[in-house]
């Protein structure tokens, strides 16, 4: 099966939306239980940089 730049595309973005989300959840852990400021800055900042790069995506 041949697979077009689209497709690839699509299966990009779907992984970067699932780990946006565990992060997500990974983060809702950390300010509840570890309130580690640290850490919670730095799932912040690459959060951050995966909501930009999803919007990128689909701009």
């Amino acid at each position: 099966m041949l697979i077009t730049a689209e497709t690839q595309e699509i299966e990009e973005l779907t992984k970067l939306i699932r780990v946006y989300f565990q992060l997500d959840e990974v983060l809702s852990f950390v300010l509840e239980e570890l309130e580690d400021d640290e850490v919670i800055a730095e799932l912040s900042a690459t959060k951050d940089k995966i909501r930009k790069a999803i919007e990128r995506m689909i701009s």
